[in-house]
């Protein structure tokens, strides 16, 4: 589910005014929101969180072969993720909150939701490859967030947050630059194992425009 840009700012000033009062409320990490599934909201754990989700110009991927069409309208650019980030300190976490819906057949799986890169249009070599880790699925979920992954295989509606790590460089954390990002989808051909039909490879790119 969707951020509330707004909620998330409604709670920072919650936070911000109990520490000015001086309660015990600021000694601990500010809880961000995240959806539950009756609508409402959760706190993330403390050693897991977000920066604030920011609405982009929605891109769609329309990928015809597959019968894919996958939206994208959020981007949160430096998601704390403790359980992978420990072991590089200088790697970037940026969250992109997708959904995908499949007709004709065919449904959430490796081949057919093929792969996304967060790509710096000055650099192509400086990128963001989405991965499926383990390690970031679980500080996504301690923060309250739905994490696409093994679980929605099978399914024709998908709807969650697809993580990118981008690597530092020379010992310091290197961010995509805001204004200069490009979403790549690339997919590879496959045949399916059911039906034998052959899926010619397919891959289209948008620019990344937060509002």
């Amino acid at each position: 589910m969707r951020l509330n840009t707004t909620t998330t700012r409604v709670f920072a000033l919650i936070a911000a005014a109990a520490c000015a009062a001086g309660l015990s409320a600021c000694q601990s990490d500010v809880p961000v929101p995240g959806p539950t599934s009756g609508g409402g909201t959760a706190t993330a754990a403390p050693t897991a969180g977000a920066a604030e989700a920011r609405d982009i110009e929605p891109i769609t991927f329309t990928d015809e072969a597959v019968g894919l069409t996958e939206t994208c309208d959020q981007i949160i650019t430096d998601f704390k993720a403790p359980s992978y980030q420990g072991s590089d300190e200088t790697a970037i976490v940026y969250l992109l909150h997708c959904t995908l819906d499949y007709s004709g057949g065919l449904s959430y799986d490796e081949e057919t939701s093929g792969d996304l890169k967060l790509i710096d249009d000055t650099d192509e070599y400086h990128y963001g490859r989405a991965w499926g880790l383990s390690a970031i699925n679980e500080d996504m979920k301690a923060a309250g967030m739905d994490p696409i992954g093994y679980e929605d295989r099978g399914t024709t509606h998908v709807d969650g947050w697809i993580a990118f790590t981008v690597s530092g460089s020379d010992g310091k954390a290197a961010p995509l630059p805001e204004g200069a990002t490009t979403l790549v989808y690339e997919r590879s051909a496959f045949t399916n194992k059911g039906t034998g039909k052959t899926y010619e490879a397919y891959s289209t790119r948008a620019k990344v425009t937060i509002k």
